[in-house]
């Protein structure tokens, strides 16, 4: 039997991320930093041969030297070789975290828009594509990985059969040209939802592992990283969910409320479940009574202790039911006839 080679895969951590979709911007960005660490536990933990990061480690237009600093110990922490492909956000430059002269010597940073091979271990070889500034075009498009063994390949782009809604395509790629150019799986990253592709014969050609914590509202699939082993020649992933905060989208109904009393009440009850590492956008729907009163800032104030942070888009209707019991239609008399009810 063969040795076993083990590689905690991670990409899209996105540190010095502004997040403009909901308050709470600070706290967010502490978290991004920690779900990091966590990566490096991990690696860690499992005594991992090699960590590798498939790009969007950090938001080039915003990191400085303190992102450089924390990501530089986090890696020196873990030791053992760290491979990464820069992306989109974090592209390779002479001005780039990674072109420091104080980076960690077990840092391997694929610097150009063509395919590098290193050799990792007998019979497992990882083939590197970085992003440069400039949209490097299709990585597999001539690739040839020929090496004897297990070939990985390691880029930050986009598999167009699966691409998100509203996700920019970047440095695109199918699983044919995968299978095409010799590799056998791709360690990727780019898509924020964690998922495994794998071919007709099952064999898992193409991975994400979704970024540590969650970037934006709405996106699916696993934020953490994959644990992935080598042995025998077959490659194999365990998904490891490492994310501690939601972003969550939720819709209160208010059922014809008709004071702000009502209002607090129907908020307490739907925010329960919620605590200080959820950070929700509260959508308030439904009918109240005309002049019902529902004060934002009240609503931030009262409930934002609670919750990671809180943005409330009020989409309630002013419904004046006295007047549609007037109207000489089959609406009014429905109506008539609940508030003779009431």
């Amino acid at each position: 039997m063969g040795a076993k080679t083990t590689i905690v895969h991670a990409a899209d951590v996105h540190l010095e991320t502004a997040f403009t979709e909901v308050r709470g911007g600070a706290r967010r960005r502490a978290a991004l930093a920690d779900g990091f660490a966590r990566i490096v536990d991990l690696a860690l933990e499992r005594h991992a041969d090699a960590l590798t990061i498939g790009g969007d480690l950090y938001e080039a237009e915003r990191a400085g030297p303190q992102t450089a600093r924390f990501v530089f110990a986090q890696l020196a922490r873990f030791g053992g070789p760290v491979f990464v492909a820069p992306g989109n956000h974090d592209p390779y430059s002479a001005r780039a975290l990674y072109a420091r002269d104080d980076r960690p010597p077990n840092l391997r940073v694929f610097a150009e828009p063509a395919w590098t091979s290193y050799p990792l271990a007998d019979g497992v070889t990882i083939y590197g594509f970085g992003h440069a500034p400039a949209e490097p075009g299709r990585p597999f498009a001539n690739a040839r990985f020929d090496r004897p063994g297990v070939r990985l390949a390691l880029v930050h782009g986009s598999d167009e059969d699966r691409c998100p809604p509203g996700k920019r395509a970047t440095a695109p790629f199918t699983v044919a040209e995968i299978v095409a150019s010799g590799a056998t799986c791709t360690l990727t990253g780019h898509y924020h939802g964690g998922t495994v592709v794998r071919d007709e014969a099952g064999v898992p050609r193409l991975a994400y592992p979704g970024s540590p914590e969650p970037i934006k509202f709405g996106e699916r699939g696993a934020h953490g990283a994959l644990v992935v082993t080598v042995e025998n020649g077959q490659v194999a992933f365990e998904a490891v969910e490492l994310a501690r905060t939601r972003l969550i989208d939720l819709d209160v109904p208010l059922a014809d409320a008709a004071s702000e009393h009502f209002v607090l009440g129907a908020l307490e009850a739907a925010l329960a479940p919620y605590g200080r590492d959820d950070f929700l956008r509260v959508r308030l729907v439904g009918t109240t009574a005309p002049g019902t009163r529902v004060d934002r800032d009240l609503i931030a104030d009262r409930f934002g202790s609670a919750v990671g942070a809180i943005e409330i888009a009020d989409d309630t209707i002013a419904a004046d039911y006295a007047a549609i019991a007037r109207e000489p239609n089959v609406r009014g008399r429905a109506v008539a006839d609940l508030l003779a009810l009431a």
